[in-house]
């Protein structure tokens, strides 16, 4: 018990950062992907005692996790659902690295990941890596803006490889995809999924955790999900 209080103690030092988008109508979805919808289902209004509504969402819409399952079939020995993907994934020391000046197109090379190692440290097992690209800037109702979906930047297939050789638990990035816009055939999915390591995508705030942060990004227990929704956060040093 001293040590889970010590833990708890430890926590309530740090900075609690939400990275998470607000799940609301009209919000940025994959072209391809079905809306978010959330209505009233019974009020105060309609003599109920309580407010009650219903959500209609796909798997990856908002801030969200892929499972492994996501592109891999049933077969493949790194294929899981969403219920099975172990919560240990979904929880870790995460390192940030920032790419904010990249543009709408451009891609995050195996070299580039080589040369935030060497002034930053290496990236190793069980570490949990988010890029930042400050694309968050853009998000905004579809009928405001299409900019965050039209074009966005992302990470190599190469780059997706070199990661996934160090045993990484996951990948998140600030964008609509892990595969840049411009990427054809999903690199950077195959190379990660192929090697049991999930992606966190449509993350915001991560230029508040550059560095090194615990990050917590926990779905839904989805029976044959390829994907779910999450509320992503990350503790960090309040003497940033």
């Amino acid at each position: 018990m001293k040590t889970l209080k010590g833990l708890a103690d430890w926590l309530s030092g740090m900075e609690l950062v939400d990275l998470s988008h607000e799940l609301e109508e009209d919000m940025p979805v994959y072209p391809t992907h079905s809306r978010y919808v959330h209505s009233k289902w019974d009020s105060f209004e309609t003599g109920s005692p309580a407010l009650v509504c219903q959500l209609l969402i796909g798997e990856h819409c908002g801030t969200h996790m892929d499972a492994t399952g996501h592109f891999l079939q049933e077969g493949h020995p790194q294929h899981q659902y969403m219920a099975q993907t172990p919560l240990e994934r979904c929880i870790g020391r995460a390192l940030t690295l920032d790419f904010g000046h990249y543009e709408a197109g451009d891609l995050v090379s195996k070299e580039e990941i080589i040369s935030w190692e060497k002034s930053n440290g290496e990236i190793g097992g069980g570490d949990i890596v988010l890029l930042r690209f400050g694309w968050d800037r853009y998000w905004a109702p579809r009928s405001v803006s299409r900019a965050y979906t039209d074009r966005w930047p992302g990470i190599d297939g190469e780059a997706a490889a070199y990661l996934a050789a160090k045993g990484i638990k996951a990948v998140g990035c600030d964008t609509l995809a892990i595969d840049g816009s411009l990427s054809k055939g999903n690199p950077a999915h195959y190379a990660l999924l192929g090697s049991g390591i999930n992606i966190f995508e449509n993350l915001k705030g991560l230029d508040r955790i550059l560095g090194e942060s615990l990050f917590i990004g926990f779905p839904l227990k989805i029976k044959g999900g390829s994907g779910s929704p999450i509320r992503a956060a990350a503790f960090i040093s309040r003497a940033r």
